[in-house]
């Protein structure tokens, strides 16, 4: 498997974390219908925090982190490749 495919598959199961636990907040919220106010979002997400223990907290948190880093430096790697391949092509001594 590539790194190009392995950061592709890292971005859609870290986006498809974030849409499921969102969807899941924005349903159990009691929201009136046509009307969202920001304050309403601030006190659903914060009782949604307070609903989950922190130590998974934290390892979600390390996850994301460690999935940030990890894309950080596979785009670094890919975009070194690029111009390596860039420059060799447009000097080919």
């Amino acid at each position: 498997m590539d790194k190009a495919t392995k950061a592709a598959l890292y971005s859609a199961l870290l986006a498809w974390s974030v849409v499921r636990a969102g969807s899941a907040i924005i349903q159990a919220a009691p929201f009136k219908k046509g009307t969202v106010q920001v304050a309403d979002i601030i006190r659903v997400s914060a009782d949604a925090l307070k609903a989950v223990d922190l130590s998974y907290l934290f390892l979600m948190l390390l996850l994301v982190a460690a999935l940030w880093i990890l894309s950080i430096v596979d785009a670094y790697q890919l975009g070194k490749k690029m111009v390596t391949i860039s420059t060799t092509r447009g000097n080919p001594e």
